[in-house]
């Protein structure tokens, strides 16, 4: 990557991403009042299940968390354009190597290069919809001077009929990469409407191993191309060995499992004793909690909520010390295991700025209560 040109075994990078949620911003959750009006996006397309498996329950929590977004003007559009890069500047006076654009998992960016959310007739429009990423590009690389490193996360596919396609992504990917202006290209997957890229980890792993080998293989030759990171719910050492190995990727991404222990890539560089399985000691994970009364209700998006949630609570915890220390030295899930935390609770606790606090707790679940009958 360009930011580790000068010393490439110096020190990790670190690398910043930047994301605006567009019209999944949820009320309530995503920190937006019941009044709050409505979230933007490339057109005026709310978010519903697109899950058949859903039940009413779930498609009552659509209705309720994701009202109709408003469409962005070009005024409004321009002005995405420089938060974004006002966003990559603070980034670099902060001393991070460089950025990440979050233009997967349904959000608003993403939204842009999606048929079923991108209804717009004007130059951000289709047949044009990598415009706003070639304009916030564009202007990050005039105003940030080299060595800054800038990646975007894509989805391989978004499961919704009438979505992008993989071969629509595919395309999406060879020409950003064509503009030599990114130095790395992590291949994600899903949205908010077929949460499944946030379900519980699957036993397959490498949900996009496939799709990124075939983004790998479709890069322009020569030199200035980025490099493919794969992510999504990769866990065993065995199985990103041979993602690397048998040229899927350059990179592996780890998220969740890092945040249950942060130290996991040390654990994965240790060397397995000489005759022991080359996954033989490796952490296990717990799962997030998934209660039975998730399961009569039937409701994909609410599962993916509390899931997230939970990894978000451990995120908060690790940030504020609240896990009582982490291991100096060796790596490994922090003294006393991961905390219990329930769905709920996790849920709850995106909204205040404590744990510990059963008044506050129940307050919120009234107010909440509230919303749900009175809105």
């Amino acid at each position: 990557m360009t930011a580790a040109s000068e010393k490439p075994h110096a020190r990790p990078l670190a690398i910043l991403q930047l994301n605006h949620t567009g019209r999944q911003s949820p009320l309530i959750i995503g920190g937006r009042g019941v009044f709050g009006g409505p979230p933007s996006s490339a057109s005026s397309v709310p978010v519903r299940s697109r899950d058949k498996r859903d039940g009413v329950i779930s498609q009552l929590a659509y209705w309720l968390l994701f009202p109709t977004p408003k469409t962005l003007s070009t005024e409004d559009i321009d002005d995405v354009i420089e938060r974004f890069v006002r966003g990559a500047q603070l980034a670099h006076q902060a001393g991070f190597d460089g950025i990440e654009l979050h233009a997967s998992h349904g959000y608003l960016i993403s939204g842009f290069l999606s048929p079923k959310t991108n209804l717009r007739t004007d130059r951000y429009g289709f047949p044009k919809e990598l415009t706003i990423i070639e304009s916030i590009l564009n202007r990050i690389r005039a105003t940030i001077p080299q060595p800054f490193a800038i990646g975007i996360k894509v989805n391989a596919a978004d499961y919704v009929s009438g979505s992008v396609t993989a071969e629509q992504a595919l395309e999406h990917t060879r020409e950003m990469a064509s503009w030599r202006m990114l130095d790395f290209i992590e291949i994600s997957g899903g949205d908010y409407e077929r949460p499944d890229f946030s379900a519980s980890a699957s036993p397959r792993q490498a949900f996009f191993a496939k799709f990124s080998r075939l983004a790998l293989k479709a890069l322009p030759q020569g030199d200035g191309m980025p490099v493919i990171m794969l992510t999504g719910s990769l866990r065993t050492k065995e199985v990103m060995t041979r993602t690397i190995r048998d040229g899927h990727a350059h990179l592996i991404g780890i998220g969740r499992p890092a945040v249950i222990c942060p130290s996991y890539p040390r654990v994965l560089l240790q060397p397995p004793s000489s005759n022991a399985p080359e996954d033989a000691g490796l952490l296990k994970f717990p799962d997030p909690p998934s209660p039975l009364w998730l399961k009569v209700l039937n409701t994909g998006l609410i599962g993916a909520g509390i899931n997230t949630a939970w990894h978000c609570a451990l995120m908060w915890r690790i940030g504020n010390d609240y896990w009582g220390g982490l291991p100096a030295s060796g790596g490994g899930i922090p003294e006393g295991g991961v905390p219990k935390i329930g769905g709920i609770r996790a849920m709850l606790e995106l909204w205040r700025p404590w744990p510990g606090r059963p008044a506050l707790v129940i307050l919120l679940c009234l107010v909440l209560l509230a919303v749900i009958l009175f809105k």
